[in-house]
């Protein structure tokens, strides 16, 4: 898996935000503001090879669907692989400004929860605006984006379509990232 992702990584630094998978450490943090009991419906964008995916498979109820969104063909393919079988995951190769018409045509309700670790620092400017757009108009109105990024040169951007909740710093996970938890903000 490792090598997976390090190749993926150099083959498109675009769309893989790091060059090793994350920590422990993110992964709890980035867990954390979910409420496992409630959520319906979890949306995951960039799962990569699956380190946050094997973690919310674990923790989610029956009966929450959870969907994961990649662009990378690679990772879609390891993910279907892993995941396919399981009831209520959908795996979709795609873009994540496009989630909206996933839900709708699988017939899946807004989600309470988008997990993000897309590079935005590295995405086309337009196309950030166009995911971040959407996922406000997406998500469930007391819905959460739970963000995690390596830098924080994007904060302005992402409060243009959100309100801040909580933001933490990761120090154990290579490199440090931050953990951005977000509310839709009004239009």
């Amino acid at each position: 898996m490792l090598s997976s992702f390090v190749e993926e990584f150099f083959r498109n630094p675009a769309t893989v935000g790091s060059l090793v998978p994350s920590s422990q450490a993110l992964t709890d943090k980035v867990m954390e503001p979910i409420d496992f009991d409630t959520a319906t419906c979890i949306v995951e964008y960039g799962p990569g090879t699956g380190v946050f995916t094997e973690v919310l498979m674990k923790r989610r109820k029956a009966g929450t669907a959870l969907v994961l969104v990649e662009v990378n063909r690679r990772f879609c393919q390891l993910l279907q692989q892993r995941y396919a079988s399981h009831a209520d995951v959908h795996v979709l190769h795609g873009s994540a400004d496009q989630t909206g018409d996933y839900l709708r045509r699988l017939g899946l309700p807004q989600p309470d929860y988008v997990v993000c670790g897309l590079p935005f620092s590295s995405l086309p400017r337009r196309l950030g605006w166009r995911i971040l757009e959407h996922t406000r108009q997406l998500l469930a109105p007391a819905g959460k984006l739970i963000l995690f990024q390596y830098s924080l040169q994007n904060k302005k951007l992402f409060a243009r379509f959100f309100r801040a909740l909580t933001e933490t710093h990761v120090l154990q996970n290579l490199p440090p990232a931050y953990v951005l938890v977000y509310q839709p903000a009004d239009e």
